[in-house]
């Protein structure tokens, strides 16, 4: 009975199985047939409204200016990857990213230091490459790629504060472009921001001692008026401070022995950096003064293959001051004294200008002939 019973209901749930299929099946067929009609309806409808709209009454697509297809292909030409890069298509991301850090390394060997400054206001990631200890001898290279003899930087400097002091070209408090450093204070600084920030020295403030050690850093400023001394007020509290706290002589003349020993190598360290300064901004004037004899040249040259550097040289010569000196009215127009080279377009900018110049002193010269 038991299993009569087992096989009455597994026919049972064969069969419910069975009928909700089918219902199933017929359901899905329905909704097809509604699908197809709703369809055929719609179809139906466009074609009576095509029928009843005029060929000027359907509405017209608007044709493509030239100007938004070039918009287009411009917005094209920039690769996908760089499109929310800063920069120039993001190449100093790439060479972060994509470039194994082994050559990155090897690249930044080659610069110079103020390169590598620049390199480390880019990107976060540059910055943490440059900017970490590891990266020592990288900046070590990078000064050892100067001209000149530029000393490593003192104890109290690491490479990268040494290179900012060396070649960012601005003052540390203003941000006006100078070129005074003051390598005591290890600051560059202009001179109406020193005058605010540093004390006078008046040598009645300190004991004897200091003055005849001179252990006190001192920079001189020229007002204009008169040549003044100044220094760090705080750090002149802070020694003699120091010095009074001592009590018996021995301690004193020891502590002034170790600091004049500080003092001077400071000093010749300053002296040695203030001296490849110089060399360095010589260097420079002498570069650019090449360039700008070398620009007056290639006007002359241009003149004459339009037959006006015959009026040229005769008011070069004419218009010196003093007499036959190089400064000239033509040689220091604004035009010819640059240090810039000349170009195919550059000449072409200033040809016209030039050429005006020359007629008009022509024509004055002709006058005065009469």
């Amino acid at each position: 009975m038991k299993r009569d019973s087992i096989h009455i209901k597994l026919s049972m749930a064969r069969r419910s199985a069975r009928i909700q299929e089918k219902n199933a099946a017929n359901l899905s067929h329905d909704a097809n047939d509604i699908q197809i009609s709703f369809a055929e309806v719609g179809h139906e409808k466009r074609e009576v409204e095509d029928q009843e709209l005029s060929e000027d009454d359907r509405p017209r697509k608007r044709a493509k200016r030239p100007e938004e297809g070039n918009q287009k292909k411009k917005k094209r030409a920039v690769p996908k990857s760089f499109r929310k890069v800063r920069g120039r298509l993001g190449l100093l991301e790439r060479l972060v990213k994509d470039v194994p850090l082994e050559v990155s390394l090897e690249i930044f060997c080659y610069l110079e230091p103020r390169d590598l400054l620049r390199l480390s206001r880019t990107s976060h990631e540059l910055r943490n490459i440059l900017m970490s200890k590891s990266s020592e001898d990288i900046w070590r290279a990078a000064r050892q790629n100067l001209k000149g003899d530029l000393q490593p930087p003192p104890p109290d400097l690491n490479e990268p504060q040494y290179a900012y002091i060396m070649f960012e070209p601005f003052c540390h408090v203003c941000d006006r472009r100078v070129e005074n450093v003051f390598w005591s204070f290890r600051m560059r600084c202009c001179k109406e921001c020193a005058l605010d920030l540093f004390a006078v020295y008046d040598p009645t403030d300190y004991p004897e001692e200091f003055q005849a050690s001179n252990i006190l850093l001192r920079e001189r400023i020229d007002t204009g008026d008169r040549i003044i001394s100044i220094h760090q007020g705080e750090t002149g509290a802070r020694l003699k401070a120091q010095f009074q706290a001592l009590q018996s002589r021995e301690e004193r003349d020891s502590w002034l022995n170790r600091k004049v020993e500080e003092r001077k190598q400071l000093y010749n360290h300053a002296v040695r950096c203030t001296r490849w300064s110089s060399f360095r901004i010589l260097a420079r004037m002498q570069e650019l003064d090449a360039i700008r004899k070398q620009r007056k040249e290639d006007i002359l040259v241009r003149l004459e293959k339009i037959g006006w550097r015959e009026e040229a040289e005769i008011l070069m010569v004419k218009q010196s001051y003093p007499p036959g000196s190089r400064r000239n009215a033509f040689s220091q127009h604004k035009l010819v004294k640059q240090s810039k080279k000349l170009t195919d377009y550059g000449w072409n900018a200033i040809k016209d200008e030039l050429v005006k110049i020359l007629s008009d002193h022509k024509k004055e010269r002709s006058k005065s002939a009469e």
